[in-house]
């Protein structure tokens, strides 16, 4: 079996200069060219931490689990931990939140799923977002830079809190491409145990019915819980999922199309082929030729590893 995090492929660990020992740290995408080698930029890495990144100007690329979006002025964009990232900046200039997984506050259910990578992760900001997003990142970097006198670390996990929920207020805003509710009670919380358990089952089913089983709830009501959360089917969650970590060996391995369907838990390969086809609208090798084409990888060090501040 092969385990996506086992994957050769950098790993850049949270290791602040400024602060050290702190779970969060602020920096700019001007000062991390400065300390990261270019090559780790523009080729796949994975970061240890939580990034969010506003785009303040210019233009460029940003790619996440083979998907590659253009950047602008306002473009918000949220990586997590082990997802896979390229950066092709150009002349883009952007303000940068990183932070640990432990670092947030407890928050409702929706939030408590920040590791979710199927959640969204990227917008472009309207005129009425980008200057209330603006205003708490400089908050947060006054308070940032600002003498500790005994409740600095609590002050900024609420204004840490502020960020994720305006990031929530915007995904929820999107009907098109984001989760629609606003998740408490019942249904938050079997939602969030719905996707802890889907990391963990993934590969061997993609039945409805099993993950009702081992929530010990019955289908209707874990469907209920997809609907009001992620505005859709608890079968259309598990085969995203499905679907994501197929993206992800397709481009970054060299397995055989017929290993990555077993490996999913698919008995043929022409079946995971008509899956992949549904999800994707492409079929795996032409998939896989056309990512690689467009993420132009560059060769790395052994080390690929850097500070900031």
């Amino acid at each position: 079996m092969v385990d996506f995090s086992s994957l050769p492929i950098p790993v850049v660990p949270y290791t602040p200069i400024c602060r050290p020992g702190l779970g969060i740290a602020m920096s700019t995408l001007r000062d991390l060219r400065t300390r990261a080698p270019l090559s780790l930029l523009t080729a796949p890495h994975r970061l240890e931490f939580h990034q969010i990144m506003l785009v303040t100007k210019g233009h460029g690329r940003y790619s996440v689990d083979s998907t590659c979006i253009p950047c602008s002025a306002g473009t918000l964009l949220w990586t997590r931990p082990n997802q896979v990232i390229q950066s092709f900046p150009n002349d883009m200039e952007a303000e940068i939140l990183m932070f640990t997984e432990s670092f947030p506050l407890p928050m409702h259910a929706g939030l408590g799923l920040l590791d979710d990578v199927l959640r969204p992760w990227h917008w472009q900001l309207g005129d009425g977002e980008l200057p209330l997003f603006q205003q708490v990142l400089t908050h947060l970097q006054e308070e940032f830079e600002r003498p500790d006198r005994g409740v600095g670390e609590q002050v900024l996990k609420h204004l840490l809190a502020v960020v994720l929920l305006r990031v929530d207020e915007v995904c929820r805003v999107r009907h098109d491409d984001a989760h629609v509710g606003a998740p408490s009670g019942e249904a938050g919380e079997l939602f969030v145990r719905f996707r802890q358990e889907l990391e963990v089952a993934y590969r061997s089913t993609r039945l409805v019915e099993d993950y009702a089983t081992r929530l010990n709830c019955s289908t209707r009501a874990l469907s209920r819980a997809c609907r009001a959360i992620a505005g859709t089917s608890a079968k259309d969650v598990i085969d995203a999922r499905v679907a994501l970590e197929a993206r992800r060996l397709l481009v970054h391995t060299d397995l055989p199309i017929a290993a990555i369907a077993r490996h999913l838990g698919f008995s043929e390969v022409t079946n995971f082929g008509k899956f992949f086809g549904r999800r994707v609208n492409m079929a795996p090798g032409a998939f896989r030729r056309d990512a690689r084409s467009r993420s132009q990888p560059e060769s790395l060090d052994s080390g690929g590893h850097f500070t900031f501040r």
